[in-house]
């Protein structure tokens, strides 16, 4: 059961029946504020709507569907306070998207979130995130991250989570942060240096996931902490060959932090 949109039928808002879900705007408006007491913004719900620039959702919206908002090129700001979960290429492809702050709420940011969204420099990642799936930020127009997470918890990075972002500089994970899969950073022609609280390299497969820098043709330095025996992991990619990427001496590129 759908309730009508209040005010002009043919535009706006449609919510449910019992208005904790937003299913669909109609219309094509710049501006949306979504009623308190919603708690889901349904797959696809704004796609497309090439004239939004703003969108204020309530606290009490936690979850946001899979394409709710992709393709809306001119979308530039989203207040988002409570959400818990970002659905499949929820902003992919919001090519002006530049300010969005992530709630300490969320929890997940699912594949292909941001991907995309080249106007995108900066993001904060809330410090009990536990999974950034695969190419949640590929190709948006990251110039540096910082990844800190509570003792508490642990986030995992998923494949090509960050690769292909052309203006990405500098990267920091503290020690809860885990790259699971293959290729997170590759690509990432503009970085210079990647440090590591404490390395993990070691994929779901068992191997070691030196993939995760390939492509990075800017990179000078990976820091690491320091040890007494000088014992790091091995950054090299061992019999891994690409026509699309070069291969190089990751190793000589380490240094050790005090």
């Amino acid at each position: 059961m759908i309730k009508e949109a209040r005010g002009n039928k043919f535009s706006g808002p449609i919510y449910s029946e019992d208005g904790l879900r937003l299913l669909k705007v109609l219309g094509n408006p710049e501006f949306l504020e979504v009623e308190d007491g919603v708690k889901a913004i349904c797959d696809e719900a704004f796609q497309g709507l090439d004239n939004l620039h703003d969108v204020v959702l309530p606290a009490s919206v936690v979850d946001l569907g899979t394409r709710a908002f992709a393709s809306c090129r001119k979308l530039f700001k989203v207040t988002m306070p409570g959400v818990e979960f970002i659905g499949k290429e929820c902003f992919a492809l919001c090519e002006s998207l530049k300010e969005i702050i992530l709630p300490e709420t969320l929890g997940k940011i699912w594949e292909g979130a941001f991907a995309g969204c080249k106007a995108l420099e900066e993001i904060n990642i809330p410090s009990h995130l536990k999974i950034i799936d695969k190419s949640a930020f590929r190709s948006s127009g990251l110039k540096s991250l910082n990844i800190v997470i509570s003792e508490d918890c642990k986030c995992w990075i998923y494949d090509r989570s960050f690769a292909s972002c052309k203006h990405l500089e500098s990267v920091y994970l503290n020690k809860n942060v885990k790259i699971l899969e293959r290729m997170a950073f590759a690509d990432c022609i503009s970085l210079k240096t990647i440090e590591f609280e404490q390395p993990s390299l070691t994929c779901c497969a068992g191997e070691i996931n030196a993939t995760m820098l390939i492509g990075c043709t800017s990179l000078e330095k990976i820091i690491v902490p320091k040890n007494k025996y000088n014992h790091y992991p091995d950054f090299n990619i061992q019999d891994y060959e690409s026509a699309q990427f070069e291969t190089r001496d990751f190793n000589s590129l380490i240094t050790p932090k005090e």
